[in-house]
């Protein structure tokens, strides 16, 4: 039995009163709880009241509030925070990977001076990545003012955005650490940095391409 769409609405405002708010995860979790309705109204010939509190009732662990990752006051409901956590999950992951093929690769250069050159070189490219980064996303940026949709990726990358200027001081920072152990630190860092450049660029234009599927819609 298939939803109307008054009915369909219904439950994306419940969504949206739930806190919901983003609008590719409300649309994926819309799509969940309305093929269960319909099966409910269909083998138990519930009616649709009876059915959308059923399938509410048995989602409301996914409601829950949780606690911001990196904030005291903002509160998601756990479905929310679950696919956030899970991308942090995935570019922790991916940075330690990156950090350990750079130590790796600055291990198998043994001389000092050239172990100084290897740090310049990736410096150099940093800087590079940096100012190329800053311009991309920045115009993502002044795109997304004028775009209506809201998605987990916009939320990620204006937070990535507002970071960049942080790192603005490790960029210009011309000092290079002469003893091992924090030549080590610095190229690891090196690592992480480059993944959260990528990761900006990448939640730009995941955002840019779900307002594309959802202007469509």
């Amino acid at each position: 039995m298939k939803l109307s769409p008054s009915q369909i609405e219904c439950i994306n405002q419940t969504l949206i009163k739930k806190g919901v708010k983003f609008d590719d995860l409300k649309m994926e979790v819309l799509d969940h709880i309305a093929s269960q309705i319909e099966y409910e109204m269909k083998t138990t010939k519930k009616t649709f009241p009876d059915a959308y509190n059923q399938v509410f009732d048995n989602w409301s662990d996914e409601f829950k509030l949780t606690r911001d990752f990196f904030s005291i006051k903002s509160t998601y409901p756990k479905l929310v925070h679950s696919k956030l956590k899970k991308q942090l999950q995935r570019e922790v992951i991916i940075s330690v990977v990156t950090s350990i093929l750079l130590i790796i690769s600055f291990q198998l250069v043994e001389n000092i001076q050239e172990k100084l050159e290897f740090i310049r070189l990736m410096k150099d490219i940093m800087f590079y990545a940096f100012c190329t980064t800053a311009a991309v996303a920045l115009i993502i940026k002044l795109w997304n003012l004028k775009s209506k949709a809201t998605s987990t990726y916009k939320h990620l990358f204006d937070r990535r955005f507002s970071l960049l200027i942080i790192f603005l001081s490790f960029i210009i920072n011309p000092s290079i650490p002469h003893d091992l152990t924090n030549q080590n630190l610095f190229v690891a860092t090196i690592g992480c940095f480059y993944v959260f450049l990528l990761s900006i660029i990448f939640m730009g234009m995941k955002h840019i391409q779900f307002q594309r599927i959802f202007s469509i819609q």
